[in-house]
């Protein structure tokens, strides 16, 4: 089975992570690495092989066979910015309740009732399998008693 069999083969792809461009860089079956230069935003990737096959290399031919790209199990584009901001908001009550000196203006919101309640907004918005497990509804309600007091 030369090359020519190599050739005629529909590629398996595997994601293996992002590369310093934020272009999502998969691996075939034949050890290839190929990037998706539209950084993981369209329907049907547009993908490179990298030049010398470097995770970290320039893209540079395109695709020209079939391929599959097996699921990864990973959030999409748009939950991973929503886990992103959700953990900016735990810190930013870290930092309030500690060296922030309890200033609001260390917050997002520079409110803390409204800093919490978009906190609760976007954990609400998870589906029951994508909630965080490192920030679990109770600390939310613990943030808003320690920074809106026993009367929320």
């Amino acid at each position: 089975m030369g090359s020519k069999g190599k050739k005629d083969s529909k590629l398996i792809l595997r994601y293996l992570g992002e590369d310093d461009w934020s272009r999502p860089v998969y691996q075939d079956q034949f050890k290839r690495l190929w990037k998706d230069v539209e950084l993981g935003d369209s329907a049907q990737p547009s993908l490179y092989v990298p030049v010398g096959n470097e995770f970290d290399g320039e893209p540079n031919m395109p695709i020209k066979q079939d391929f599959t790209i097996l699921p990864t199990g990973l959030p999409s584009r748009e939950k991973r910015f929503q886990y992103q901001m959700l953990d900016r908001l735990r810190s930013d009550c870290d930092y309030y309740l500690g060296y922030g000196r309890r200033n609001p203006q260390r917050l997002c919101e520079n409110s803390e009732k409204e800093h919490i309640e978009e906190m609760k907004r976007m954990w609400l918005s998870f589906s029951e399998d994508e909630k965080p497990e490192w920030l679990p509804w109770e600390k939310i309600l613990q943030y808003e008693k320690e920074m809106c007091g026993e009367n929320t």
